[in-house]
């Protein structure tokens, strides 16, 4: 095996052209065409991704029993066995400003190539980049669940996909509130601007959310047809809420499913708010429209909403599915846990443990009004002695709590933090664990 890595800088060629079918090919997902591909990797260029490929060796896989057979009728030996995609975002944990954070996509292993160490060359290697330049944490999305954590990733936020009755019934979904400024639909294709505006206001209010790649503005303005993306998605509509005041409180872009559709539906692709309110004017929106009975959203909606509990009748909306969305990964403690959200004045030291060695170490943290000062000790006993809250855990823990979607005391319960026998779990959950759930509403 050979490994080799490249920059996507918007102009197709062969090398591009393998790479991506390779990707497509382990997410099952169909060829691009010529143009497809062309408008993909032109969208991606401004991120500067780097990708990552393992090759085949001809020579190794003639060696094997099926090797003749793979020469044959295999993609060759410019088509990678394995795929890792990353690129740099800024990630909101609740600090004072985002910070930058590794993103992670495109991973991918040929089946006929499995158990030959090729994820974990690809992520080690890629990580170690990342600490050498200065990134304090990585993120990715995952496919499957038990993958990830023996890398030290963790999962740090959840997203719901939930159903909204919109009869016209009493089943049907009804506010509390007023109605408050006015929603208005309006052209997906001139919208583009506003929905940069509403996430860069969102985006910096939301712990949790990761600033988002281009291809959202292709899909949010109907540029791309999300099956197709060399053609308009010409059944995307849009909606904004104006406040009382003028300002832009947030939009929704959203789809007919189809008169044979029952009951007829309405999906939402993606909807950005800047508070609750606009939320609900968004929602009270789609609830009205004529002849629709559903409204779908199929993932990125926050585990905890205000604005269901505004619902007169709260069984109007039904949760289809909960799972687990980002996933982090912490480098540099130092710099992480200086940059999240703190709920309470502590101090306390964590020895943590990291399979990879990256993020290893004891880190005394002291917080006041909010702000983490952290060092890392140099001599863990003294750490310990000096600081009578002591805690264990391993990275992939402390990725988990980061975020605050998880919390001290549950994973204390579930033996992935230990502590000496006088050690004051209260004092730590008040300090480290957050009031809100966090949200992410950006996959990659």
């Amino acid at each position: 095996m050979v490994s080799g890595s490249f920059d996507a800088d918007g102009t197709p060629d062969a090398a591009s052209a393998a790479y991506t079918r390779a990707v497509e090919q382990g997410f099952y997902d169909r060829w691009f065409s010529d143009e497809h591909l062309e408008r993909l990797l032109q969208a991606l260029a401004p991120d500067e991704q780097q990708l990552l490929g393992v090759f085949p060796d001809p020579g190794f896989t003639g060696l094997e029993p099926w090797g003749e057979f793979y020469h044959q009728l295999g993609f060759g030996p410019d088509y990678p066995v394995g795929t890792f995609v990353d690129y740099d975002k800024t990630l909101n944990a609740g600090g004072a400003e985002p910070l930058p954070a590794r993103l992670i996509t495109g991973v991918t292993v040929n089946p006929a190539f499995r158990r030959r160490g090729i994820l974990t060359h690809m992520m080690t290697s890629r990580l170690a980049q990342a600490v050498a330049d200065d990134i304090p944490l990585a993120a990715l999305t995952v496919s499957e669940g038990s993958i990830y954590g023996r890398f030290g990733f963790g999962p740090a936020t959840r997203e719901q996909k939930v159903e909204l009755n919109t009869t016209a019934t009493p089943d049907g979904i009804r506010f509390r509130t007023p109605p408050a400024g006015r929603v208005i639909p309006v052209d997906p294709s001139r919208s583009e601007d506003v929905q940069k505006q509403t996430f860069a206001a969102f985006h910096a209010s939301t712990r949790g959310s990761v600033e988002r790649q281009p291809t959202y503005w292709k899909l949010g303005t109907a540029r791309w047809d999300p099956e197709n993306i060399s053609s308009w998605n010409r059944r995307l509509r849009a909606i904004v809420h104006v406040k009382d005041d003028g300002s832009l409180g947030g939009y929704a872009v959203f789809s007919f499913e189809g008169w044979d559709q029952q009951p007829h539906t309405m999906t939402v692709r993606d909807m950005i708010t800047v508070d609750t309110e606009s939320r609900i004017e968004l929602l009270r929106h789609l609830g009205q429209m004529d002849m629709v009975d559903r409204v779908v959203f199929q993932h990125s909606y926050p585990v905890q909403d205000p604005a269901l509990q505004a619902l007169v009748n709260p069984r109007a909306c039904r949760i289809t599915s909960l799972q687990d969305m980002l996933w982090v990964r912490i480098l540099n403690p130092v710099t992480a846990l200086e940059s999240r959200q703190w709920s309470a004045d502590g101090e306390f030291s964590l020895q943590l443990t990291d399979p990879l060695g990256i993020a290893a170490g004891t880190f005394t943290v002291s917080v006041s009004g909010a702000v983490a000062q952290v060092t890392s000790a140099s001599q863990p006993a003294a750490a310990e002695a000096s600081t009578p809250q002591h805690f264990q855990m391993d990275i992939e823990t402390l990725s988990s709590l980061y975020l605050g979607d998880a919390s001290v005391l549950t994973l204390r319960d579930a033996g992935r933090i230990t502590a000496s026998e006088d050690a004051d779990w209260s004092a730590l959950s008040a300090t480290f664990d957050l009031p809100t759930p966090p949200f992410c509403a950006t996959h990659f």
